[in-house]
């Protein structure tokens, strides 16, 4: 197979051997990211390739952002301008020659397919058909543009013609030496289900394995979700369908399938949780202006409300489809389904309060097994009797939330808002909600601006909380200190509670200690305003404040004075690196304090032999499994590092020299302060050199080494510890890092497979 990845390894590489191993681990990390974690990275990335003036590489990092954004997020217009021009950047004299040059034709393919695979179904096999010209099916592009030029052929309802290609394109791929061709699989898979059956479907996507890119594996198993139920296997077919909170837009129109399925065999799936999921769709896929899918889940939507008997979400399911139809290039039957719906739900009995709307409030605290979706049909009736009931529409705002439909309270609650605009409790709320929304900060400035002549103290509230939400620390003491200085027992624990986090963001622990004793002083009873405390306090150092807290909570602590130094077992402590969070092991020393003892893989943030203070709040539940609880590490989260371990990583990988030697090598590097960590699992194998086709046991480790010490120190210092061992062992990027014999580990590295 054509390796385009070729150029890439080699300036990985070139980087590496330059000093440049931060743009090095970019282009390591960036290919495959989640889309946050990717945008997080991309501008850093960028400006990396143009200070090299390297404009493959610039290619390459734009197309995995909007590789990310697109075929993952699900993305349509908000990034169709980009798709173009990078496309068109791709093309230019000195970046046509990039192998990614071809990626960014579908990058734009999947862009098209998600605003309108229909309407722009001729566009897309016009750009397929020419990207195809000029890729070798021993390419793995061939894989991706031969499903997206099938997959237009399919949106145009020509499923022979589609099947006949990617047949073809298999055999091609296959004579070629290729052996996955999973990314047009699933298309062929789902043609199937139109043309041939589920059953047939079934048969053929249980051919070969599937694939280990989770984009494609979630697609494979929302269509054995959707093939399972076809065929009348309900209960296998659950079990397939992946969790709702796992997908990306990218998934929701063969996830919506998938349910669609089992919801035809198992009626009693459709239920409100059903709604709120479908719900939350819509919302996600009108923001990124993927029309076509967004108007196809929303016309689900609508039917399976009308089935279970929601006409209030049906209608709200309605309006989201209506919306969309004036952005569709063609409306392939689009306004007929519209127009259908709206005959259904104009035919539908209108609803009926159970009770006097005054009343309805007690009533609904009568039903045992409440439904949103119920609730909100009686609560709509009675704010339009009741308009100025506060307490009505606080609820119905609750309810339509619970729907997945918080633009619908949003609304009714300014509605309210703009009659009354000293209602502080529909203010609050109505904060919640803007904080939420798209545009937060024009949603929130608004309502902060509208309530400062009646509830002056609400509008410096808003902003605050506006403020918290962007991660604006300093603005955030700045508000707060106001509020405290004009009213200070407005939402005293709020505001003294968002103050010292504040502090704690920018790094003024006496300050944020000061503010958390103020607020345990003020509380009742000990609780989470100690913990709080026991945080600040233990940043600070102030040993005497951590016990006086520690005292109140009934723990006992070993010394009466000094640095609190306990060994409290284990736990998992969250760092939070470049917009990723990652958790390691740690020995707990105090109440929030404790000592990371896990190395991290080289090339990431290495937070090893770190002391740190953590939130005391769990950042997970307790499992409710017994057996589980007995492994389970309680995980925190990181909020002042007191002292960095200072340490770097090096991979080191080879055959296992057997307990004994290992335990020397482990023995010597503890005496240099180094860190030794298995990371490989017990049945790893290498490749015996001796005889062919055979394995030895295999071993992979993380050596964490001072960053002060020299890399040609630690370099010789391995040579001298391993060189009686009977196979040798390679790291490569310190022998690279020392300028050491890099072609040795190579060698060692071809020759023992690793």
């Amino acid at each position: 197979m054509t390796d385009i990845w070729q150029w890439v390894s080699e300036l990985e590489e070139e980087l590496r051997d330059d000093g440049r191993s931060r743009i090095a681990d970019l282009i390591d990390r960036i290919p495959g990211a989640e889309v946050e974690e990717a945008e997080a990275m991309l501008p850093e990335a960028l400006a990396a390739a143009r200070s090299l003036r390297h404009s493959w590489l610039e290619v390459f990092f734009r197309h995995w952002g909007l590789q990310a954004r697109i075929a993952r997020g699900g993305e349509g217009t908000r990034a169709l301008r980009e798709a173009v021009e990078l496309l068109e950047f791709a093309h230019r004299d000195d970046t046509i020659g990039c192998p990614q040059s071809v990626c960014t034709a579908h990058d734009l393919l999947c862009c098209y397919a998600n605003v309108d695979g229909l309407g722009w179904a001729e566009e897309r096999i016009s750009l397929a058909a020419e990207t195809l010209e000029r890729v070798e099916p021993s390419c793995v592009c061939f894989d991706c543009i031969s499903g997206e030029y099938a997959d237009a052929l399919i949106d145009q309802g020509r499923h022979d013609e589609a099947q006949a290609f990617l047949e073809a394109q298999g055999l091609r791929l296959r004579e070629a030496g290729g052996d996955s061709d999973f990314g047009f699989r699933n298309i062929l898979v789902r043609s199937f289900l139109h043309t041939r059956g589920p059953a047939h479907a079934l048969e053929r996507l249980e051919q070969g394995e599937d694939p280990a890119d989770d984009h494609f594996a979630l697609d494979s198993d929302l269509l054995r979700a959707q093939c399972l139920a076809s065929v009348g296997r309900v209960t296998d077919a659950i079990a397939a369908l992946p969790a709702f909170s796992d997908l990306a837009g990218g998934h929701y129109r063969a996830w919506g399938q998938a349910v669609d399925a089992i919801v035809a065999a198992a009626p009693e799936r459709n239920n409100w949780q059903l709604g709120r999921q479908l719900a939350t769709a819509i919302g996600e896929l009108e923001g990124k202006g993927a029309h076509r899918n967004c108007l196809t889940i929303a016309l689900q939507h609508a039917r399976l409300a009308l089935t279970r008997g929601s006409l209030w979400t049906a209608r709200r399911a309605l309006d989201a489809a209506r919306r969309q139809l004036p952005q569709l290039r063609r409306d392939g039957g689009a306004a007929e389904a519209i127009l259908e719906l709206e005959q259904r739900i104009a035919a539908e009995p209108a609803g009926r309060l159970p009770v006097p709307a005054g009343e309805l409030l007690a009533h609904l605290q009568t039903i045992p097994e409440r439904n949103p979706e119920h609730d909100i049909e009686l609560l709509a009736l009675s704010c339009r009797e009741r308009p100025d009931d506060e307490d009505l529409v606080l609820a119905a705002s609750l309810a339509s939330e619970a729907c997945g439909a918080p633009t619908s309270g949003h609304e009714l609650l300014w509605a309210f808002l703009e009659k009354h605009p000293q209602s502080t409790s529909v203010a609050l709320r109505l904060l919640d909600l803007s904080l939420g929304h798209g545009n937060a900060d024009m949603e929130v400035t608004r309502l902060a601006g509208f309530v400062e002549a009646s509830q002056e103290q609400i509008a410096r509230w808003c902003l605050v909380r506006l403020a918290q939400e962007k991660g604006r620390w300093r603005e955030v003491a700045q508000r707060t200190a106001e509020i405290m200085a004009l009213a200070p027992d407005f939402e005293f624990a709020a505001v003294h509670g968002l103050a010292a986090r504040a502090a704690m963001e920018e790094g003024d622990l006496a300050r944020a200690a000061l503010l958390r004793r103020v607020l345990a002083e003020h509380s009742d009873q000990p609780g989470a305003a100690d913990w709080d405390l026991l945080t600040a306090a233990s940043a600070l150092g102030d040993w005497d404040m951590v016990r006086w807290s520690a005292a109140r909570l009934g723990m006992k602590l070993t010394d009466a004075e000094g640095p609190v130094r306990e060994e409290w077992g284990w736990i998992r402590v969250a760092f939070e690196d470049e917009g990723r969070s990652r958790l390691y092991v740690a020995q707990r020393t105090g109440p929030v304090t404790a000592q990371v003892v896990e190395i991290a893989r080289p090339g990431v943030a290495q937070h090893v032999h770190d002391e740190v203070v953590f939130d005391a709040a769990l950042l997970e539940p307790v499992p409710e499994d017994e057996e589980e609880r007995e492994s389970w590490l309680p995980p925190f989260r990181v909020v002042h590092v007191s002292r960095a371990g200072g340490c770097v990583s090096w991979l080191l990988d080879g055959a296992d020299p057997g307990k004994e030697s290992l335990a020397r090598l482990r023995t010597a590097l503890e005496a240099d302060e180094w860190l030794l960590r298995r990371v490989s699992s017990d049945d790893y194998a290498v490749a015996d050199p001796e005889r062919e086709g055979a394995t030895l046991p295999g071993i992979c480790l993380f050596l964490a080494t001072p960053a002060t010490t020299p890399a040609a120190q630690i370099d010789a210092r391995l040579r001298d510890l391993t060189g009686g061992f009977a196979h040798p062992w390679a790291w490569l990027d310190l022998a690279r890092a020392a300028g050491g014999d890099t072609e040795r580990h190579q060698h060692i590295i071809k020759r023992y497979g690793l």
